[in-house]
C-alpha cells in the first residue's frame, strides 16, 4: 500500500443539463439516491453539488482510489440513474483525473478540466452545445451548491 506521501487522490467531476423541466423531479429523484450512495460509499473523501440555471448540474467527488470509484459507479442507484441519463439529460459531459491532495477542486478548477479535458457522454436528445461537441459553456455561469443531507 503506498505511503500517505505517495497517495494520489482520483477526482470525478459530471456535468447535466436536464433537457426539460418536467424531467427534473424525475432527475432529482435519482440524483438524491445517487448523492446518498455517494456519501456513504467506501472510499469516498468527498462530494458536493452545483445547480445552475436552466436546468443544469454539477457533481464533485473525490475517492481514496479508482477501484472504490469504479464500484459506486458501476452499483446501486448510481447504476439505475445512469442508465436513465441519456433519456432525461441534453448534455452530458464528465471527467476524471488524479490529484496529490485529498481536497475537492474548485467549481473553477472543475469548469476548467470539463472544459479542456472532458468527454461527452451519450445523450437523445442533444442540445446545440452537447451536438456542437461542446462539454460546458466557455464561463462557468452563476450557480448555488445546496447543503448535502446527513449521511
Amino acid at each position: 500500500m503506498p505511503s500517505e506521501k505517495d497517495a494520489m487522490y482520483n477526482v470525478s467531476i459530471t456535468r447535466l443539463r436536464v433537457r426539460s423541466i418536467f424531467y427534473m423531479p424525475l432527475f432529482l429523484l435519482h440524483a438524491m439516491r445517487t448523492m446518498t450512495q455517494a456519501q456513504t460509499a467506501e472510499g469516498v473523501l468527498g462530494v458536493e453539488t452545483r445547480f445552475e440555471k436552466n436546468n443544469v448540474v454539477w457533481t464533485k467527488t473525490i475517492w481514496q482510489d479508482e477501484a472504490a470509484m469504479k464500484k459506486y459507479r458501476g452499483s446501486g442507484a448510481h447504476q439505475v440513474a445512469m442508465r436513465l441519463l441519456s433519456e432525461i439529460c441534453s448534455e452530458a459531459a464528465y471527467v476524471r483525473w488524479q490529484q496529490e491532495t485529498p481536497a475537492l477542486p474548485t467549481w473553477k478548477e472543475a469548469h476548467r478540466r470539463v472544459l479542456t479535458e472532458g468527454k461527452l457522454s451519450k445523450v437523445k436528445h442533444p442540445s446545440p452545445l452537447h451536438a456542437a461537441g461542446k462539454t460546458a459553456p466557455e464561463t462557468l455561469q452563476p450557480g448555488f451548491v445546496p447543503p448535502m443531507p446527513p449521511a
